[in-house]
């Protein structure tokens, strides 16, 4: 008989106990054939409220789970944490307020090996409250790709990686981005640059619950205008100069006209305004980093 493969799954968790036991039972409810899973949860609150929940599933499964606590409130120095247990030979990361789908890990796994990959992406769709509007429902959709296409970077809400490749690298998650997000988006970003094959697999799917909290122009916004802060102290931050003078006329550009065509965009399509909005505050992140170096803001993306 094959021997099991084995895969550590890493949760990093911050008060969201319920949500945290509904990702763990979707976990164990996979089809496992031929894998050998492990669960590593950093809980990032020092209070340690992901404890009791993790007791409770302990006695009631049999399965090999690690908890471990990171008291410094940084997702980055949590997932690094994760990583310092993590001894598989894969690693999968997945967020604490997701479900994962029945062939989640088999379908990572064989998306690598097929594609003789890296790391492996999967898609997470966002479940949004009842009766949430329009404009939230378009917003919160994330386009699909083929399986097996290239990316050179993406999220750990939905992902696989070979445990090898850590060793190649001078640090994991960047501690900087602890606070703000997109540290692994940063992460993912320089293992692209390292030449490390990066994919997709949509078969490997999850789902996201969305808090009321998050259906709101403001926070939608913000989360924008973050991604734009974040995409510049990443991507265009390598640009040469030429480039960055070329990028920021160009940035420039999109945010007055779009400001301009705010008024009759509004008038023709609420949904098409709130959408043309995020892009400009996604614009207007990009360009503000370019004035500032210490214009992040603690908030939880």
């Amino acid at each position: 008989m094959t021997k099991p493969i084995s895969i550590d799954v890493c949760i990093a968790t911050f008060q969201r106990p319920l949500m945290l036991l509904r990702l763990l039972h979707s976990l164990v409810e996979q089809n496992l054939d031929n894998i050998s899973m492990r669960i590593i949860v950093i809980d990032n609150d020092r209070k340690q409220s992901a404890h009791p929940i993790i007791r409770s599933f302990q006695e009631k499964y049999d399965v090999e789970l690690l908890y471990d606590v990171e008291p410094k409130q940084n997702i980055a120095l949590a997932r690094n944490r994760a990583l310092m247990h993590a001894k598989a030979e894969y690693v999968a990361f997945v967020d604490d307020d997701e479900v994962v789908s029945h062939e989640w890990l088999r379908a990572l796994l064989c998306s690598i090996n097929l594609f003789h990959a890296d790391v492996a992406f999967g898609p997470v769709e966002s479940i949004l409250p009842d009766g949430a509007p329009a404009w939230a429902k378009k917003l919160f959709y994330r386009p699909h790709r083929q399986t097996g296409d290239s990316v050179q970077f993406g999220g750990a809400g939905n992902v696989m990686l070979k445990r090898k490749i850590l060793d190649e690298l001078a640090s994991n998650f960047n501690a900087a981005f602890g606070l703000t997000g997109g540290e692994d988006t940063e992460f993912f970003y320089r293992l692209h640059l390292m030449g490390k094959h990066l994919i997709w697999c949509d078969e490997a799917s999850a789902d996201e619950y969305i808090s009321d909290a998050r259906v709101t122009l403001k926070w939608i916004r913000m989360r924008g205008f973050r991604s734009g802060q974040t995409y510049n102290r990443i991507v265009v931050s390598r640009y040469s100069f030429v480039k960055k003078i070329a990028w920021f006329f160009t940035k420039t550009f999109q945010i007055s006209s779009g400001m301009l065509a705010i008024p009759f965009i509004r008038c023709l399509s609420y949904p098409a305004y709130v959408a043309l909005t995020v892009r400009i505050a996604a614009a207007a992140g990009q360009l503000s980093h370019c004035f500032s170096e210490n214009n992040f803001e603690e908030y939880n993306i």
